[in-house]
């Protein structure tokens, strides 16, 4: 300890020095993280939870002295092995008040969090959120998965937030998530890999990208889930989520040291479930569609169409739907090569297809899905990617996709293998968000990744017309109701209307009644773009109040909501006002916590304050 001591003091002055030029942070938060072992996805997983004020560096960086830290309320520290200089740093910044939250980290860093490294690990295994403790109000208390390796430590004085399991039914449990005070600091540290196992729970295994594995004709990303990937018994509560939950709470605790935090909700306005319509063209002309859309129309939903066969539509008729609010997208066609798709072919038919809708109608094809769900899992030199086919996608400009889906009939795999259709289905995902996607080494991918849930095929071959619609129920009920959030999207093919034409007008009917609306893809992906853009700055607390400037460039015709904790260090709000305009407070509990939440329009920038008293 009196070498930490002497090692912060004499850098300390060194670091006010370089610190001086470097300027202040409006940022209370700084994610520490290599371009390795998904680190830099932190910054996804904090702006899907709604923290939108971070600063990311290497955890290398030459600007990591003691008195750039010190700007911070929180540093995030991502899976890397750091140099011992700033394993120093990073001790020192916190013995002297400073807050951390680690990744899987590196064993010299043990004494920090209270614990004892054993050298053994656990491989695929399991984690159990205990409820008792302030993080893990208001989350499961189910075991649940998570993916990668997590170390195993003995507790030494630390507190477990979690426990680890080998097994999902093992007796012997260690810990997974531990919270400890070191000096005048706090240290929050998850043993596994957080950001990597949320996207591998997401996206799949990646030692499955390009290779058939469901028996279904047609390399998917299903195919990323066979083997038993997915514990389908979690699928209705969102366990990706849960635990990125789970980081949000650890993110709301420490900050009582510091000061509160505002947050993004999730959805548009005050809404706690959304669902997306849309539509695989397949084979069909405008004549064929025109009687779908008008009953889509006439419940007030809206719906994607992506086509096929871009010559069988006239530019008269997209114009008509597309000024009702339509979106008229393409459906590129890469099932000649099905059983193997490569990167040069899957690149050439997104292009084409892009260039026929853009040709065909002046219209960009932003949002997509493959026939077929075709998947490409192998990058332009044939090495296995799981987030190939999201990059091809990148690079032709596309923003979102949606060939995630549930389809496992006549699988090789056991019966239901992505989950047990009608109204407990949920997510296999382990997500009812929509994120961006990760490649194999662990770099965002600039494509949102649209999981499609309500899939009328599965339903249909399964002659199961009322569970097509109980599975759509029972994701916006626990949206609604069990805070378990999800972006629900139901795929209606025009070829199969015939089957899908009265549980989809049942869907229309009970979302119109539950206060859920119906989007295209595009609409949600311009609300997406709206929400990840906008910034908070200027963060003070002073006297009891809150002060923050948010920032936003981007619109869209529904608001952008802001939270901010209700109660705070005995205190409770009392007010807040948006640019001097005092607002309506509405208080909600979300996942266990008392937050207060208004709302603005995107494109402007408002300066707040939140008033607290006892």
């Amino acid at each position: 300890m009196k070498k930490l001591l002497i090692t912060w003091l004499l850098v300390v002055f060194a670091g006010y020095i370089s610190g001086c030029s470097q300027g202040g942070s409006s940022n209370p938060i700084l994610i520490l993280a290599p371009n390795a072992d998904f680190g830099t996805y932190t910054a996804e997983i904090l702006k899907a939870e709604g923290f939108n004020a971070f600063t990311l560096e290497s955890p290398y960086s030459k600007k990591l002295t003691p008195f750039y830290l010190k700007k911070f309320d929180l540093i995030f520290l991502a899976e890397c092995k750091p140099e011992s200089a700033i394993t120093e740093i990073i001790e020192g910044y916190v013995h002297q008040g400073g807050n951390l939250i680690a990744f899987r980290p590196d064993s010299s860093l043990s004494r920090l969090f209270g614990i004892k490294p054993t050298n053994e690990e656990i491989i695929e295994g399991y984690i159990r959120i205990d409820p008792t403790f302030e993080a893990g109000k208001g989350l499961t208390s189910k075991t649940m998965q998570f993916h990668g390796t997590a170390d195993i430590y003995s507790i030494k004085t630390a507190t477990n937030l979690a426990a680890l399991f080998a097994e999902k039914t093992d007796d012997t449990t260690f810990p997974a998530v531990v919270r400890h005070n070191y000096g005048a600091g706090h240290a929050i540290a998850f043993l596994y890999n957080l950001p990597k196992s949320i996207v591998y729970t997401r996206q799949g295994n990646p030692l499955f990208a390009g290779i058939e594995k469901d028996g279904i004709p047609g390399l998917r990303a299903m195919d990323l889930f066979t083997d038993g990937w997915v514990d389908t018994s979690a699928n209705t509560i969102n366990q990706a989520d849960q635990q990125m939950s789970l980081l949000s709470h650890c993110i709301q605790e420490l900050n009582k040291y510091s000061k509160p935090n505002p947050r993004f909700w999730y959805f548009p306005d005050t809404l706690k479930c959304l669902a997306v319509l849309d539509n695989d063209g397949e084979d069909n002309n405008e004549r064929d569609f025109e009687p779908q859309f008008r009953d889509v129309d006439a419940m007030g939903a809206k719906m994607t169409l992506y086509l096929k066969d871009v010559e069988k539509v006239s530019k008269s008729w997209v114009n008509k739907w597309t000024a009702k609010g339509f979106e008229i997208s393409g459906h590129p066609d890469d099932t000649n090569e099905a059983g193997n798709p490569v990167w040069a072919h899957m690149d050439s038919a997104i292009l084409r297809k892009k260039n026929e809708i853009a040709s065909q109608f002046g219209l960009p094809m932003r949002t997509v899905v493959n026939h077929w769900f075709v998947w490409c899992g192998k990058d332009e030199n044939g090495q296995q990617d799981f987030g190939a086919q999201a990059r091809l996608e990148e690079k032709n400009g596309i923003e979102m996709d949606a060939n995630y889906a549930v389809y496992d009939i006549n699988s090789n795999q056991p019966e239901h293998y992505l989950g047990s259709p009608g109204i407990n289905q949920g997510n296999y995902i382990g997500s009812g968000l929509v994120m961006k996607y990760a490649d194999v080494t662990g770099k965002t991918v600039q494509v949102y990744q649209r999981f499609n849930a309500v899939y009328d095929q599965q339903y249909n071959e399964g002659s199961t017309p009322e569970k097509f619609f109980e599975c759509f129920k029972g994701l916006v009920d626990r949206s609604l109701h069990d805070d378990i959030y999800s972006v629900v999207s139901i795929k209606a093919h025009n070829n199969e209307y015939y089957f899908s034409k009265k549980p989809l007008q049942k869907m229309l009917v009970y979302a119109n009644r539950k206060g859920v609306p119906v989007w295209t893809a595009l609409k949600l992906l311009d609300f997406l773009k709206m929400k990840d853009e906008a910034s908070f700055s200027n963060i003070s607390w002073t006297n009891n109040l809150l002060r923050f400037t948010l920032n936003s460039s981007l619109t869209h015709n529904h608001k952008l909501t802001f939270m901010v904790p209700a109660h705070y260090n005995g205190k409770r709000i009392t007010g807040i006002t948006i640019n001097d305009q005092k607002q309506t407070i509405a208080i909600k509990r979300i996942k266990g916590l008392d937050y207060a939440l208004a709302s603005v329009k995107g494109g402007k920038n408002y300066s707040i304050l939140a008033h607290y008293a006892y």
